[in-house]
Protein backbone atom coordinates (compact mmCIF):
# COMPACT_ATOMS: atom_id res chain seq x y z
CA UNK A 1 0.00 0.00 0.00
CA UNK A 2 3.26 2.37 0.93
CA UNK A 3 4.40 1.63 -2.79
CA UNK A 4 1.37 2.18 -4.53
CA UNK A 5 0.75 5.44 -2.82
CA UNK A 6 4.69 6.79 -3.17
CA UNK A 7 4.11 5.86 -7.10
CA UNK A 8 0.94 7.60 -7.79
CA UNK A 9 1.87 10.23 -6.08
CA UNK A 10 5.41 10.68 -7.75
CA UNK A 11 2.99 9.87 -11.05
CA UNK A 12 0.39 12.55 -10.46
CA UNK A 13 3.51 14.82 -9.34
CA UNK A 14 4.64 14.76 -13.09
CA UNK A 15 1.21 15.76 -14.38
CA UNK A 16 1.78 18.99 -12.38
CA UNK A 17 4.51 19.60 -15.09
CA UNK A 18 1.41 20.25 -17.55
CA UNK A 19 0.28 22.86 -15.42
CA UNK A 20 -3.51 23.60 -16.09
CA UNK A 21 -4.36 20.11 -17.58
CA UNK A 22 -2.81 18.66 -14.27
CA UNK A 23 -6.49 18.10 -12.59
CA UNK A 24 -7.84 16.99 -16.21
CA UNK A 25 -5.11 14.17 -16.46
CA UNK A 26 -5.31 13.38 -12.88
CA UNK A 27 -9.04 12.77 -13.33
CA UNK A 28 -8.61 10.40 -16.55
CA UNK A 29 -6.44 8.13 -14.64
CA UNK A 30 -8.70 8.07 -11.55
CA UNK A 31 -11.76 7.38 -13.60
CA UNK A 32 -9.45 4.18 -15.80
CA UNK A 33 -8.91 3.22 -12.26
CA UNK A 34 -12.14 3.02 -10.82
CA UNK A 35 -13.61 1.62 -13.94
CA UNK A 36 -10.91 -1.18 -13.74
CA UNK A 37 -11.99 -1.99 -10.38
CA UNK A 38 -15.85 -1.66 -10.70
CA UNK A 39 -15.08 -4.49 -13.63
CA UNK A 40 -12.80 -6.65 -11.43
CA UNK A 41 -15.35 -6.36 -8.59
CA UNK A 42 -18.46 -7.45 -10.50
CA UNK A 43 -16.58 -10.50 -12.01
CA UNK A 44 -15.12 -11.67 -8.53
CA UNK A 45 -18.53 -11.02 -7.32
CA UNK A 46 -20.09 -13.21 -9.78
CA UNK A 47 -17.74 -15.87 -9.47
CA UNK A 48 -18.21 -16.03 -5.38
CA UNK A 49 -21.66 -15.56 -5.27
CA UNK A 50 -21.90 -18.87 -7.20
CA UNK A 51 -20.23 -20.74 -4.29
CA UNK A 52 -22.32 -18.62 -1.34
CA UNK A 53 -25.18 -19.10 -3.00
CA UNK A 54 -25.73 -22.22 -4.39
CA UNK A 55 -22.58 -24.36 -3.41
CA UNK A 56 -21.77 -23.84 0.38
CA UNK A 57 -21.86 -26.88 2.37
CA UNK A 58 -24.58 -25.07 4.93
CA UNK A 59 -26.91 -24.12 2.22
CA UNK A 60 -29.47 -27.31 2.72
CA UNK A 61 -30.00 -26.37 6.77
CA UNK A 62 -30.39 -22.97 5.78
CA UNK A 63 -33.04 -23.08 3.55
CA UNK A 64 -34.91 -25.52 5.59
CA UNK A 65 -34.74 -23.17 8.74
CA UNK A 66 -37.28 -20.66 9.22
CA UNK A 67 -35.76 -17.71 6.90
CA UNK A 68 -37.10 -15.60 4.53
CA UNK A 69 -35.51 -16.21 1.57
CA UNK A 70 -34.93 -12.06 1.26
CA UNK A 71 -33.06 -12.17 4.29
CA UNK A 72 -31.06 -15.42 3.65
CA UNK A 73 -30.13 -13.98 0.25
CA UNK A 74 -29.07 -10.28 2.16
CA UNK A 75 -26.76 -12.45 4.51
CA UNK A 76 -24.87 -14.32 1.68
CA UNK A 77 -24.49 -11.15 -0.44
CA UNK A 78 -22.93 -9.73 2.54
CA UNK A 79 -20.34 -12.53 2.38
CA UNK A 80 -20.05 -12.11 -0.79
CA UNK A 81 -19.57 -8.08 -0.89
CA UNK A 82 -16.64 -9.05 2.12
CA UNK A 83 -15.01 -11.57 0.37
CA UNK A 84 -14.54 -9.72 -2.82
CA UNK A 85 -14.47 -6.06 -1.33
CA UNK A 86 -11.83 -6.15 0.67
CA UNK A 87 -9.38 -6.72 -2.11
CA UNK A 88 -10.37 -2.52 -3.87
CA UNK A 89 -10.01 -1.03 -0.03
CA UNK A 90 -6.26 -2.55 -0.25
CA UNK A 91 -5.19 -1.30 -3.82
CA UNK A 92 -7.18 1.18 -4.84
CA UNK A 93 -7.52 3.37 -1.27
CA UNK A 94 -3.69 4.06 -1.79
CA UNK A 95 -3.90 5.11 -4.98
CA UNK A 96 -6.78 7.63 -4.63
CA UNK A 97 -5.13 9.22 -1.41
CA UNK A 98 -2.11 10.17 -3.08
CA UNK A 99 -4.78 12.52 -5.15
CA UNK A 100 -4.57 14.80 -2.00
CA UNK A 101 -1.00 15.89 -1.91
CA UNK A 102 -0.66 17.11 -5.14
CA UNK A 103 -4.39 19.03 -5.63
CA UNK A 104 -4.01 20.28 -2.06
CA UNK A 105 -6.95 18.07 -0.32
CA UNK A 106 -8.52 18.94 3.11
CA UNK A 107 -7.18 16.69 5.77
CA UNK A 108 -10.85 15.10 6.29
CA UNK A 109 -10.52 13.86 2.17
CA UNK A 110 -8.00 10.84 3.53
CA UNK A 111 -10.92 10.15 5.93
CA UNK A 112 -13.77 10.07 3.72
CA UNK A 113 -11.87 7.75 1.06
CA UNK A 114 -13.62 4.43 2.64
CA UNK A 115 -16.47 6.17 3.20
CA UNK A 116 -16.49 7.58 -0.83
CA UNK A 117 -15.78 3.95 -2.13
CA UNK A 118 -18.31 1.76 -0.16
CA UNK A 119 -21.61 2.19 -1.65
CA UNK A 120 -19.93 1.54 -5.01
CA UNK A 121 -18.56 -1.97 -3.60
CA UNK A 122 -22.11 -2.56 -2.57
CA UNK A 123 -23.72 -1.92 -5.92
CA UNK A 124 -20.72 -4.44 -7.47
CA UNK A 125 -21.54 -7.17 -4.88
CA UNK A 126 -25.70 -6.42 -5.27
CA UNK A 127 -25.24 -6.72 -9.13
CA UNK A 128 -23.25 -9.41 -9.32
CA UNK A 129 -24.85 -11.82 -6.70
CA UNK A 130 -27.98 -10.87 -8.76
CA UNK A 131 -25.97 -12.22 -12.32
CA UNK A 132 -25.19 -15.49 -10.26
CA UNK A 133 -29.17 -15.96 -9.41
CA UNK A 134 -30.15 -15.33 -12.96
CA UNK A 135 -27.55 -17.57 -14.36
CA UNK A 136 -28.10 -20.18 -12.13
CA UNK A 137 -31.76 -20.00 -12.43
CA UNK A 138 -31.51 -21.46 -16.61
CA UNK A 139 -28.05 -22.64 -15.99
CA UNK A 140 -25.84 -25.47 -14.22
CA UNK A 141 -24.25 -24.03 -11.74
CA UNK A 142 -21.00 -25.80 -11.82
CA UNK A 143 -20.76 -25.45 -15.64
CA UNK A 144 -21.40 -21.80 -15.73
CA UNK A 145 -19.22 -20.91 -13.30
CA UNK A 146 -15.90 -22.68 -14.63
CA UNK A 147 -16.76 -21.20 -18.11
CA UNK A 148 -17.10 -17.41 -16.46
CA UNK A 149 -13.02 -18.23 -15.56
CA UNK A 150 -12.38 -19.22 -19.12
CA UNK A 151 -14.19 -16.09 -20.16
CA UNK A 152 -12.28 -13.91 -17.74
CA UNK A 153 -9.43 -14.45 -19.30
CA UNK A 154 -10.31 -13.85 -22.97
CA UNK A 155 -11.76 -10.62 -21.72
CA UNK A 156 -8.41 -9.70 -19.78
CA UNK A 157 -6.78 -10.09 -23.01
CA UNK A 158 -9.19 -8.08 -25.03
CA UNK A 159 -9.11 -5.31 -22.18
CA UNK A 160 -5.64 -4.74 -22.41
CA UNK A 161 -4.94 -5.25 -26.22
CA UNK A 162 -7.67 -2.47 -26.09
CA UNK A 163 -6.08 -0.38 -23.29
CA UNK A 164 -2.30 -1.00 -25.08
CA UNK A 165 -4.12 0.25 -28.57
CA UNK A 166 -5.43 3.59 -27.02
CA UNK A 167 -1.58 4.66 -26.27
CA UNK A 168 -1.65 5.92 -23.24
CA UNK A 169 1.43 7.17 -22.91
CA UNK A 170 1.04 9.55 -25.67
CA UNK A 171 -0.45 11.82 -22.62
CA UNK A 172 3.00 12.33 -21.81
CA UNK A 173 4.21 13.81 -25.05
CA UNK A 174 3.72 16.71 -26.36
CA UNK A 175 2.96 15.93 -30.13
CA UNK A 176 0.65 12.86 -29.13
CA UNK A 177 -2.34 15.06 -30.08
CA UNK A 178 -2.83 17.66 -33.22
CA UNK A 179 -3.78 20.60 -31.01
CA UNK A 180 -4.68 21.13 -27.53
CA UNK A 181 -8.42 21.38 -28.29
CA UNK A 182 -8.15 17.59 -28.98
CA UNK A 183 -6.37 16.96 -26.13
CA UNK A 184 -8.55 18.77 -23.45
CA UNK A 185 -11.65 16.99 -25.63
CA UNK A 186 -10.29 13.80 -24.86
CA UNK A 187 -9.52 14.18 -21.38
CA UNK A 188 -13.05 15.20 -20.45
CA UNK A 189 -14.33 11.86 -22.10
CA UNK A 190 -13.11 10.05 -19.18
CA UNK A 191 -14.98 6.99 -20.07
CA UNK A 192 -17.41 6.51 -16.59
CA UNK A 193 -20.19 8.97 -17.42
CA UNK A 194 -23.09 9.11 -15.63
CA UNK A 195 -22.42 5.66 -13.34
CA UNK A 196 -21.60 4.29 -10.76
CA UNK A 197 -17.66 4.88 -11.15
CA UNK A 198 -18.44 8.53 -12.70
CA UNK A 199 -20.40 9.47 -9.73
CA UNK A 200 -17.35 7.67 -7.25
CA UNK A 201 -14.87 10.24 -9.27
CA UNK A 202 -17.48 13.37 -8.57
CA UNK A 203 -17.20 13.00 -5.10
CA UNK A 204 -13.20 12.90 -4.86
CA UNK A 205 -12.80 15.62 -6.73
CA UNK A 206 -15.60 17.51 -4.98
CA UNK A 207 -13.97 16.21 -1.58
CA UNK A 208 -10.56 17.81 -2.70
CA UNK A 209 -12.17 21.05 -4.18
CA UNK A 210 -14.13 21.24 -1.06
CA UNK A 211 -17.63 21.73 -2.68
CA UNK A 212 -20.12 20.28 -0.17
CA UNK A 213 -23.18 20.76 -2.53
CA UNK A 214 -21.86 18.55 -4.53
CA UNK A 215 -20.93 16.30 -2.40
CA UNK A 216 -24.23 15.50 -1.25
CA UNK A 217 -26.39 15.85 -4.34
CA UNK A 218 -23.87 12.84 -6.02
CA UNK A 219 -23.51 11.28 -2.99
CA UNK A 220 -27.08 10.81 -2.22
CA UNK A 221 -27.75 9.52 -6.06
CA UNK A 222 -24.41 7.03 -5.61
CA UNK A 223 -26.41 6.09 -1.84
CA UNK A 224 -29.29 5.48 -3.35
CA UNK A 225 -28.42 3.71 -6.24
CA UNK A 226 -26.26 1.00 -4.06
CA UNK A 227 -29.46 0.34 -1.75
CA UNK A 228 -32.15 0.20 -4.82
CA UNK A 229 -30.03 -2.78 -6.67
CA UNK A 230 -29.88 -4.13 -3.09
CA UNK A 231 -33.36 -4.19 -2.45
CA UNK A 232 -34.16 -5.19 -6.32
CA UNK A 233 -32.03 -8.10 -5.41
CA UNK A 234 -34.00 -8.90 -2.39
CA UNK A 235 -36.99 -8.94 -4.50
CA UNK A 236 -35.41 -11.38 -7.25
CA UNK A 237 -34.34 -13.62 -4.43
CA UNK A 238 -37.74 -14.38 -3.31
CA UNK A 239 -39.11 -15.25 -7.25
CA UNK A 240 -36.06 -17.20 -8.63
CA UNK A 241 -33.66 -18.17 -5.77
CA UNK A 242 -35.44 -21.15 -5.19
CA UNK A 243 -35.37 -23.08 -7.99
CA UNK A 244 -32.10 -21.79 -9.13
CA UNK A 245 -31.02 -23.72 -5.94
CA UNK A 246 -32.57 -26.38 -6.94
CA UNK A 247 -31.21 -27.05 -10.49
CA UNK A 248 -28.09 -26.54 -8.51
CA UNK A 249 -28.64 -29.59 -6.64
CA UNK A 250 -29.39 -32.00 -9.31
CA UNK A 251 -26.68 -34.51 -10.07
CA UNK A 252 -24.82 -33.62 -6.72
CA UNK A 253 -24.01 -36.92 -5.24
CA UNK A 254 -24.99 -39.07 -8.02
CA UNK A 255 -23.23 -42.46 -8.37
CA UNK A 256 -20.89 -43.54 -12.10
CA UNK A 257 -24.33 -45.32 -13.40
CA UNK A 258 -24.87 -44.57 -16.59
CA UNK A 259 -21.52 -42.23 -17.61
CA UNK A 260 -19.25 -43.31 -20.43
CA UNK A 261 -16.39 -45.14 -18.86
CA UNK A 262 -12.80 -44.78 -20.17
CA UNK A 263 -9.83 -46.76 -19.68
CA UNK A 264 -7.02 -44.90 -17.83
CA UNK A 265 -3.43 -45.93 -17.56
CA UNK A 266 -3.07 -47.44 -14.31
CA UNK A 267 0.45 -45.10 -13.15
CA UNK A 268 3.58 -46.97 -11.76
CA UNK A 269 2.51 -47.14 -7.42
CA UNK A 270 5.11 -44.26 -5.87
CA UNK A 271 8.02 -45.60 -4.57
CA UNK A 272 7.71 -43.78 -0.81
CA UNK A 273 4.86 -41.47 0.87
CA UNK A 274 5.56 -38.65 -0.16
CA UNK A 275 5.74 -39.45 -3.53
CA UNK A 276 2.49 -40.55 -3.22
CA UNK A 277 0.54 -37.50 -2.35
CA UNK A 278 2.05 -35.40 -4.53
CA UNK A 279 0.83 -37.72 -6.98
CA UNK A 280 -2.64 -37.65 -5.63
CA UNK A 281 -2.45 -33.38 -5.55
CA UNK A 282 -1.75 -33.49 -8.70
CA UNK A 283 -5.00 -35.72 -9.69
CA UNK A 284 -7.16 -33.17 -7.42
CA UNK A 285 -5.61 -29.94 -8.59
CA UNK A 286 -6.50 -30.94 -12.73
CA UNK A 287 -9.64 -32.81 -11.52
CA UNK A 288 -10.98 -29.48 -9.94
CA UNK A 289 -11.81 -26.78 -12.89
CA UNK A 290 -12.08 -24.07 -10.63
CA UNK A 291 -8.34 -24.45 -9.92
CA UNK A 292 -6.32 -25.81 -12.97
CA UNK A 293 -8.44 -23.32 -15.12
CA UNK A 294 -6.65 -20.05 -13.60
CA UNK A 295 -3.46 -21.37 -14.64
CA UNK A 296 -4.84 -19.80 -18.24
CA UNK A 297 -5.42 -16.56 -15.96
CA UNK A 298 -1.55 -16.82 -14.37
CA UNK A 299 -0.15 -17.54 -17.54
CA UNK A 300 -1.80 -14.40 -19.59
CA UNK A 301 -0.65 -12.20 -16.27
CA UNK A 302 3.22 -13.21 -16.42
CA UNK A 303 2.74 -12.72 -20.30
CA UNK A 304 1.41 -9.09 -19.87
CA UNK A 305 4.17 -8.91 -16.85
CA UNK A 306 7.38 -10.02 -19.36
CA UNK A 307 5.56 -8.03 -22.29
CA UNK A 308 5.35 -4.47 -19.72
CA UNK A 309 8.88 -4.93 -17.57
CA UNK A 310 10.35 -3.32 -20.78
CA UNK A 311 8.84 -0.17 -20.16
CA UNK A 312 11.27 0.08 -17.16
CA UNK A 313 14.18 0.28 -19.30
CA UNK A 314 13.00 4.37 -19.53
CA UNK A 315 13.90 4.59 -15.97
CA UNK A 316 17.10 3.56 -16.86
CA UNK A 317 17.02 5.91 -19.93
CA UNK A 318 15.80 9.16 -17.57
CA UNK A 319 18.80 8.51 -15.25
CA UNK A 320 16.22 7.24 -12.71
CA UNK A 321 17.39 4.41 -11.24
CA UNK A 322 20.60 2.38 -12.85
CA UNK A 323 20.90 -1.61 -13.27
CA UNK A 324 21.23 -2.40 -9.85
CA UNK A 325 17.71 -0.54 -9.38
CA UNK A 326 16.29 -2.85 -12.24
CA UNK A 327 17.66 -5.82 -10.63
CA UNK A 328 16.14 -4.94 -7.27
CA UNK A 329 12.37 -3.69 -8.75
CA UNK A 330 12.16 -7.35 -10.74
CA UNK A 331 13.64 -9.10 -7.89
CA UNK A 332 10.70 -7.63 -5.43
CA UNK A 333 7.79 -7.52 -8.42
CA UNK A 334 8.90 -11.22 -8.83
CA UNK A 335 8.74 -12.07 -5.37
CA UNK A 336 4.98 -10.13 -4.74
CA UNK A 337 4.28 -12.44 -8.11
CA UNK A 338 5.39 -15.73 -6.40
CA UNK A 339 3.43 -14.51 -2.82
CA UNK A 340 0.12 -14.09 -4.41
CA UNK A 341 0.42 -17.06 -6.38
CA UNK A 342 1.36 -19.40 -3.30
CA UNK A 343 -1.20 -17.75 -1.46
CA UNK A 344 -4.09 -18.53 -3.92
CA UNK A 345 -2.63 -21.99 -4.96
CA UNK A 346 -0.44 -23.18 -2.02
CA UNK A 347 -2.05 -21.84 1.26
CA UNK A 348 -5.76 -23.77 0.87
CA UNK A 349 -3.70 -27.16 0.17
CA UNK A 350 -4.43 -28.48 3.83
CA UNK A 351 -7.76 -26.90 4.32
CA UNK A 352 -8.52 -28.48 1.03
CA UNK A 353 -8.61 -32.09 3.02
CA UNK A 354 -11.40 -31.45 4.67
CA UNK A 355 -12.95 -34.61 6.42
CA UNK A 356 -10.21 -36.74 4.40
CA UNK A 357 -8.00 -35.26 6.95
CA UNK A 358 -8.87 -37.96 9.58
CA UNK A 359 -7.78 -40.46 7.84
CA UNK A 360 -4.36 -39.17 7.02
CA UNK A 361 -4.76 -38.64 10.86
CA UNK A 362 -5.09 -42.44 10.91
CA UNK A 363 -2.49 -43.58 8.15
CA UNK A 364 1.34 -44.59 9.29
CA UNK A 365 2.65 -41.50 8.32
CA UNK A 366 3.80 -38.31 10.31
CA UNK A 367 2.30 -34.87 9.76
CA UNK A 368 5.76 -33.39 9.19
CA UNK A 369 6.15 -35.58 6.02
CA UNK A 370 2.55 -34.88 4.61
CA UNK A 371 3.51 -31.11 4.41
CA UNK A 372 7.07 -31.87 3.47
CA UNK A 373 5.28 -33.94 0.62
CA UNK A 374 2.93 -30.68 -0.05
CA UNK A 375 5.84 -28.35 -0.43
CA UNK A 376 7.57 -30.14 -3.06
CA UNK A 377 4.80 -30.54 -5.02
CA UNK A 378 4.16 -27.18 -4.91
CA UNK A 379 8.02 -25.38 -5.26
CA UNK A 380 8.45 -27.70 -8.50
CA UNK A 381 6.11 -25.13 -10.57
CA UNK A 382 6.68 -21.87 -8.38
CA UNK A 383 10.73 -22.39 -8.78
CA UNK A 384 10.96 -22.78 -12.38
CA UNK A 385 8.08 -19.84 -12.62
CA UNK A 386 10.19 -17.73 -10.48
CA UNK A 387 13.82 -18.75 -12.36
CA UNK A 388 11.59 -18.05 -16.06
CA UNK A 389 10.49 -14.46 -14.79
CA UNK A 390 13.86 -13.27 -13.15
CA UNK A 391 15.63 -14.24 -16.23
CA UNK A 392 13.30 -13.63 -18.82
CA UNK A 393 12.66 -9.94 -17.32
CA UNK A 394 16.45 -9.19 -16.82
CA UNK A 395 17.17 -10.75 -20.36
CA UNK A 396 14.36 -7.57 -21.82
CA UNK A 397 15.93 -4.52 -20.31
CA UNK A 398 19.17 -5.84 -20.99
CA UNK A 399 20.82 -6.61 -17.62
CA UNK A 400 24.29 -8.21 -17.72
CA UNK A 401 24.99 -11.98 -17.57
CA UNK A 402 25.89 -12.24 -13.76
CA UNK A 403 22.95 -10.62 -12.81
CA UNK A 404 20.69 -12.55 -14.81
CA UNK A 405 22.21 -15.72 -13.23
CA UNK A 406 21.98 -13.81 -9.71
CA UNK A 407 18.42 -12.97 -9.99
CA UNK A 408 17.08 -16.78 -11.23
CA UNK A 409 19.16 -18.23 -8.45
CA UNK A 410 17.76 -15.66 -5.97
CA UNK A 411 13.95 -15.84 -7.01
CA UNK A 412 14.32 -20.18 -7.44
CA UNK A 413 15.49 -19.58 -3.50
CA UNK A 414 12.86 -17.44 -2.34
CA UNK A 415 10.06 -19.60 -4.42
CA UNK A 416 11.45 -22.24 -2.55
CA UNK A 417 11.01 -21.19 0.62
CA UNK A 418 7.27 -19.24 0.00
CA UNK A 419 6.41 -22.72 -1.08
CA UNK A 420 7.26 -24.34 2.13
CA UNK A 421 5.89 -20.84 4.22
CA UNK A 422 2.24 -20.61 2.39
CA UNK A 423 1.99 -24.71 3.06
CA UNK A 424 3.07 -24.07 6.55
CA UNK A 425 0.67 -21.30 7.20
CA UNK A 426 -2.14 -23.13 5.44
CA UNK A 427 -1.42 -25.75 8.54
CA UNK A 428 -1.14 -23.29 11.49
CA UNK A 429 -4.57 -22.16 10.30
CA UNK A 430 -6.75 -24.64 8.76
CA UNK A 431 -9.92 -24.44 7.31
CA UNK A 432 -11.44 -28.06 6.94
CA UNK A 433 -14.82 -27.15 6.30
CA UNK A 434 -14.16 -24.70 3.60
CA UNK A 435 -14.35 -26.19 0.38
CA UNK A 436 -13.52 -23.14 -1.65
CA UNK A 437 -9.89 -22.61 -2.58
CA UNK A 438 -10.47 -18.60 -2.83
CA UNK A 439 -12.59 -18.42 0.03
CA UNK A 440 -9.30 -20.17 2.28
CA UNK A 441 -6.95 -17.86 0.65
CA UNK A 442 -9.20 -14.30 1.47
CA UNK A 443 -8.68 -15.49 4.92
CA UNK A 444 -6.14 -13.84 8.24
CA UNK A 445 -4.49 -16.53 7.71
CA UNK A 446 -3.39 -16.01 4.24
CA UNK A 447 -3.20 -12.63 4.64
CA UNK A 448 -0.43 -12.94 7.63
CA UNK A 449 1.66 -15.53 5.56
CA UNK A 450 1.11 -12.81 2.83
CA UNK A 451 3.28 -10.43 5.03
CA UNK A 452 5.43 -13.05 6.25
CA UNK A 453 6.43 -13.98 2.79
CA UNK A 454 6.96 -9.96 1.54
CA UNK A 455 8.98 -9.48 4.84
CA UNK A 456 11.35 -12.49 3.77
CA UNK A 457 11.46 -10.66 0.30
CA UNK A 458 13.04 -7.70 1.50
CA UNK A 459 15.21 -9.38 4.55
CA UNK A 460 17.23 -11.76 1.65
CA UNK A 461 17.39 -8.41 -0.52
CA UNK A 462 18.44 -6.62 2.19
CA UNK A 463 21.33 -9.44 2.73
CA UNK A 464 22.45 -9.45 -0.90
CA UNK A 465 23.22 -5.84 -1.42
CA UNK A 466 26.69 -5.86 -0.08
CA UNK A 467 27.29 -9.51 -2.50
CA UNK A 468 25.72 -7.81 -4.99
CA UNK A 469 28.08 -4.80 -4.72
CA UNK A 470 31.10 -6.54 -4.38
CA UNK A 471 30.01 -9.33 -7.93
CA UNK A 472 29.50 -5.83 -9.55
CA UNK A 473 33.31 -4.78 -8.82
CA UNK A 474 34.75 -7.80 -10.18
CA UNK A 475 32.79 -8.24 -13.55
CA UNK A 476 32.11 -4.85 -14.61
CA UNK A 477 35.51 -3.23 -13.38
CA UNK A 478 37.79 -6.26 -12.84
CA UNK A 479 37.81 -6.14 -9.58
CA UNK A 480 37.91 -8.60 -6.33
CA UNK A 481 37.72 -7.28 -3.55
CA UNK A 482 40.09 -8.28 -0.06
CA UNK A 483 40.42 -9.04 2.86
CA UNK A 484 36.74 -8.65 5.68
CA UNK A 485 34.65 -6.71 2.67
CA UNK A 486 35.02 -9.83 0.39
CA UNK A 487 34.54 -12.31 4.00
CA UNK A 488 31.16 -9.84 4.54
CA UNK A 489 30.05 -10.48 1.21
CA UNK A 490 30.11 -14.25 0.89
CA UNK A 491 28.87 -14.17 4.87
CA UNK A 492 26.28 -11.91 4.03
CA UNK A 493 25.23 -14.54 1.06
CA UNK A 494 25.76 -17.35 3.03
CA UNK A 495 23.22 -16.30 5.76
CA UNK A 496 20.62 -15.60 3.51
CA UNK A 497 21.01 -19.78 1.94
CA UNK A 498 21.03 -20.46 5.61
CA UNK A 499 18.31 -18.44 6.73
CA UNK A 500 15.84 -19.88 3.73
CA UNK A 501 16.64 -23.35 4.92
CA UNK A 502 15.95 -22.41 8.42
CA UNK A 503 12.27 -20.62 7.86
CA UNK A 504 11.48 -23.64 5.53
CA UNK A 505 12.22 -26.50 8.37
CA UNK A 506 10.39 -24.49 11.01
CA UNK A 507 7.67 -23.77 9.23
CA UNK A 508 6.91 -27.43 8.13
CA UNK A 509 7.58 -28.25 11.97
CA UNK A 510 5.44 -25.72 13.46
CA UNK A 511 2.46 -26.59 11.12
CA UNK A 512 3.02 -30.44 11.60
CA UNK A 513 2.88 -29.65 15.60
CA UNK A 514 -0.37 -27.85 15.15
CA UNK A 515 -1.95 -30.43 12.93
CA UNK A 516 -0.93 -33.07 15.19
CA UNK A 517 -2.46 -30.79 18.11
CA UNK A 518 -5.87 -30.50 16.71
CA UNK A 519 -8.08 -33.01 18.81
CA UNK A 520 -6.26 -33.16 21.87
Amino acid sequence: MVGAFLGARWLFGMFLQAEFLAELLIRRITGIILLFFTGLLLFSNLVTAFSALYTALDLPTLVSAPIAIPRLYLARSTLTWVQSSWMMLVFALPILAAIGPILGAPWWYYAALPLILLPLTLFCAALGTMGAMLLARWFPVHRTREAFVLLALVAFLVVYVAFRLSEPERFFEPGGFGDLVNLISSLRADGVGSSPPGWTADIIFACVRGEPAQIVHTGAVLILSAASVCVLGAWLARVIYLPGLMLAQEGRGQSGRGRKTRVVRRPSPPSTPEAAFMQRDTRLFFRTPAQWSQLLLVGALVLVYLLNFRYFRTLTDGGIIGSFGLFAVNYLLGGLVMTTLAARFLYPSVSLEGYAFWRIRAAPITFERLLVAKARWGARPLVLLAVIIAAASDWIVDLPSWMIIVSAGLAGMTAWVLSALAIGFGALDPRFDIDAPARIASGMGAVTFMLIGIAYIGIVGLLWILPLDVLSMYFEQDYLSRGVRLLQAAGLAGLSVVLSYGIRRWILFAGAKSLDSLDR
